[in-house]
């Protein structure tokens, strides 16, 4: 290739070679476009960097938007979003100012879609559970309980419920095997009856008192014609009490593995002896079936020896009519066979001893147990302390929406130890003073975080998290009638191992019985004594422990504080002394034994509920479910190219923007 140089039509014009200069162009044009390639590549390569900073920045701000008063009145972290596309939007809208902002990575957003996320509900309380965790494990807490002696508690637990259990059920038999030896004394008393008309009898016919002595022999039949029903209703006593004793013995077995090997032996002793009873019953039963027949012939013989007598009126009667100058009749010898067949008459005693003697101190014991059956909250209640009449009424709670089933999920005993320390530092309890950090701050005792006060919905929050019931009374019932459980439980344990206390139940179940030596009877009335002596110590801890005080898990003989004397005197006038001393655990800490004894599950969707409540004092559209705890969103967005363009390929292919499309994920959890 050639070029001309001077001027067009001059002399000077001349011819030149131009392959370097196109050729420098060319070269030039190629390491222009290398270096606009690397310069685009590096661009690029910086725009996703770019991109990957805006999206974390987006979600950061998404999830700083955390729920203020959640976090202040519970140290929890959550965001408040309904649905998707509302978090959808904040994260969109916290992108676009990167996207707006004049740089070298210019790009537009074209999606962003929430692919997952994770709620307060989810996974059956999970995510509330690992913020509560995360919050406690790194805090400096005085906790009631540590890792050591957590297990043992649970055993302790388990054992005392399950002593309980048996001893309530045995306590029934007690006042069974009572009921048979009263039903035994009215047969008793009735042959006392039989034989002393059968005497008044006698008498009138030694008096030769005709018209006399068929009324006491009438009264006397009367008397006999009861005995078939006495006997029957001894017999139906006595088969109900057989029966049961039978089904109590499987309760027994089935509750045996809660049971240490020393409980086990004790109890196994005392159930011996209602067994022994049954059994002895069984020689008693005989003699007392006997009386049902012979009763019949007896009745019989009575009514023939009416007729003899009769008789002999008549011969008197018509002698006197007959012959009135003549001496009378020899009623000696009238009235003799009389006698003589009426004496025939056998009234036998029972051979054996029955009864109860002292039904006065039976009556009080029994009425102990009444009291507690008939009211027991107002029976513990303190003196001057009214029952918060609150309830709850906050719509759409957690636990509503259905929870697990038993067993779902488990957690580990230091976890739970830890969510019940929370509990215990979150939630208000009886007597439901507000959450302002002075509730027995001298104690050192349930200092609380800032709460949300106000008025309405529950005061009693951890009697829910274990009651779950609707108003704050229902809940403190449940909660004291398990405490009452545990309670009588360990004051059972510690009365059947304190010899001196053992001796002193003995004392006044032979008392009752008015039986000397170490009969059945006496044994089975003695582990009544006991597990009543029990149950009044056990509402005297309870009423103690809502007045302020602490009792012991397991007692001494200095912590025991109800004598014999005054447990009489607990049925007799129907009041209860408060119990408890400076030592041992708290009513929180009795609460917290009883959260530990809970489903983990149950607890937190209790909790979510207490949460959900309060929270709803100050913004009434609150809801656990829009707690937002882990989402995932992924975004698509179109870049541009800013170095360079493919021209004609990008006409062909309608892009004439140079976009290219980009795709990047963001996740964040609290």
């Amino acid at each position: 290739m050639y070029f001309q140089e001077g001027e067009e039509g001059s002399a000077d014009m001349k011819c030149v070679k131009g392959q370097v200069t196109i050729f420098v162009s060319m070269v030039m044009m190629c390491v222009f476009a290398l270096f606009f390639c690397l310069v685009e590549s590096a661009r690029t390569a910086g725009a996703r960097w770019y991109l990957q900073t805006a999206v974390s920045s987006a979600m950061d701000s998404v999830f700083s938007q955390y729920h203020r008063q959640l976090w202040d009145s519970y140290r929890l972290l959550f965001a408040e979003y309904e649905e998707q596309k509302e978090l959808e939007a904040d994260f969109s809208g916290f992108l676009q100012p990167y996207l707006q902002v004049e740089n070298w990575y210019p790009m537009e957003l074209e999606t962003a879609a929430v692919t997952e996320w994770q709620t307060a509900l989810d996974d059956n309380g999970t995510y509330l559970e690992e913020e509560i965790l995360d919050y406690m494990k790194y805090g400096i807490w005085d906790m009631d309980f540590d890792a050591d002696t957590i297990n043992e508690l649970w055993g302790n637990a388990k054992e005392a419920d399950a002593v309980k259990n048996v001893a309530e059920v045995y306590r029934g038999h007690a006042k069974g095997a009572l009921k048979l030896e009263k039903a035994l004394e009215a047969v008793n008393e009735s042959l006392k009856k039989q034989e002393n008309k059968k005497q008044e009898g006698l008498s009138r016919l030694y008096s030769y008192d005709g018209p006399g002595f068929r009324r006491q022999a009438e009264e006397l039949i009367r008397e006999l014609k009861r005995m078939p029903g006495l006997v029957d209703k001894y017999q139906k006593q006595a088969d109900k009490l057989e029966k049961e004793l039978e089904k109590s013995r499987t309760v027994f077995n089935s509750k045996k593995e809660d049971c240490s090997s020393q409980t086990d032996r004790q109890l196994e002793e005392e159930i011996r002896q209602f067994e022994a009873y049954v059994a002895q019953d069984g020689e008693r039963r005989k003699e007392i079936e006997l009386l049902k027949d012979r009763s019949y012939s007896q009745v019989l013989l009575a009514e023939s020896v009416i007729e003899e007598a009769k008789q002999v009126e008549r011969i008197i009667d018509q002698w006197e009519s007959d012959d009135e100058d003549e001496e009378g009749p020899d009623l000696g010898a009238l009235w003799s066979p009389v006698i003589r067949h009426f004496q025939s008459l056998k009234i036998t005693s029972l051979s054996f001893s029955h009864g109860v003697k002292d039904k006065k101190t039976e009556g009080w014991l029994n009425q102990v147990e009444r009291l507690y059956c008939s009211g027991l909250l107002e029976l513990v209640m303190p003196n001057g302390v009214q029952v918060s009449a609150g309830s709850l009424q906050t719509p759409e709670l957690p636990s509503e929406g259905g929870m697990a089933a038993k067993g779902a999920r488990g957690v580990s005993l230091m976890d739970h130890l830890l969510i019940n320390e929370y509990c215990g530092r979150f939630f208000r309890y009886f007597p439901g003073d507000s959450r302002d950090g002075t509730a027995d701050a001298e104690k050192g005792e349930g200092v609380w975080e800032t709460g949300v006060a106000g008025e309405g919905g529950l005061s009693y929050e951890i009697e829910y998290l274990i009651g779950g019931k609707g108003l704050d009374e229902e809940n403190l019932v449940c909660v004291v009638n398990r405490l009452l459980a545990i309670r009588e439980g360990l004051n059972l344990m510690h009365i059947m191992s304190d010899s001196r206390k053992r001796q002193e139940a003995q004392s006044l179940a032979m008392a009752i019985t008015g039986v000397a030596g170490l009969s059945p009877l006496v044994l089975l009335t003695t582990f009544f004594v006991m597990s009543v002596w029990a149950l009044g110590e056990s509402l005297m801890d309870i009423r103690g422990l809502l007045a302020g005080k602490r009792v012991m898990i397991f007692k001494s003989a200095q912590d025991w504080t109800l004598e014999l004397e005054e447990l009489l005197t607990i049925g007799r006038e129907g009041q209860v002394s408060t119990g408890g001393s400076a030592r041992g655990l708290s009513y929180l800490s009795w609460l917290k034994i009883l959260l530990f004894m809970d489903e983990i599950v149950c607890q937190e969707y209790r909790m979510m509920d207490m949460i959900q409540m309060n929270l709803c004092r100050k913004q009434s559209s609150f809801r656990m479910r829009r707690g937002i705890c882990q989402a995932r969103v992924r975004c698509s967005l179109s870049g541009k190219h800013v170095f360079f363009s493919l021209g004609f390929m990008e006409h062909a292919l309608k892009n004439p923007d140079h976009a290219y499309c980009m795709e990047t994920e963001a996740e964040r959890k609290y």
